[in-house]
């Protein structure tokens, strides 16, 4: 274990209703997925997603902006391995009392911790699928916020268009993108359009641009 500061950014999440989805599988899939997250944005972690419980895990990101970039890898990479499955999180910039495991996300103490813990299993009325608490109530809220709209475009997404939606988040030309589903670029346009896909990439832009002025 190495030593961390203070206070740190605490990224939990958990499966939405995982009591509708069979353990194993499910715990298979969020096994994949943490580890998939943990070899991709490694220089962006400090304590790598650990699987918890069976429907659960946590980590430590090094920033806030490597925590929102770790939320979109989750949610992109979602789209990749076209689960069936949508992620609660909870976001939290508290203090850790012990040391930061490098190793795995366990045998760390602190009301960090704790509070992360207290956003995630609040099951109050209206929770939103992202929650944040940061180190300043203005921000708390202005990420609430956008990612209440990003939110909007993601829920109407449907499984069967997830491999085409996430090539069109990653290539903006049209031909190329219809050379991969033997469709011309105008059908390709079109279903960029009503996807929202291109509105989806300048929130994402925007807010990753806004952490670096915060």
């Amino acid at each position: 274990m190495t030593k961390g500061s203070t206070k740190h950014y605490i990224l939990m999440a958990d499966v939405v209703s995982s009591s509708e989805f069979e353990a194993e599988p499910l715990r298979k899939q969020l096994k994949e997925l943490t580890e998939s997250c943990n070899t991709t944005l490694s220089e962006h972690i400090l304590s790598p997603y650990t699987i918890t419980l069976g429907d659960e895990f946590q980590g430590i990101a090094s920033s806030l902006e490597s925590a929102i970039k770790t939320i979109f890898f989750f949610e992109e990479e979602s789209l990749r391995k076209q689960n069936d499955f949508k992620l609660h999180y909870a976001l939290h910039f508290g203090k850790i009392d012990t040391k930061i495991n490098p190793d795995i996300a366990y045998e760390m103490m602190g009301p960090g911790l704790t509070r992360t813990r207290e956003l995630l299993t609040n099951k109050k009325r209206g929770r939103k699928r992202f929650e944040f608490d940061l180190y300043d109530e203005t921000e708390t809220l202005q990420f609430s916020r956008l990612f209440e709209v990003l939110d909007v475009f993601i829920l109407s997404w449907k499984k069967e268009d997830y491999p085409l939606i996430l090539d069109m988040i990653q290539n903006d030309n049209n031909a190329e993108v219809g050379e991969m589903y033997e469709k011309n670029r105008d059908q390709i346009w079109k279903r960029r359009r009503t996807l929202m896909i291109n509105e989806y990439n300048q929130l994402k832009d925007f807010i990753l641009t806004y952490i670096q002025q915060l």
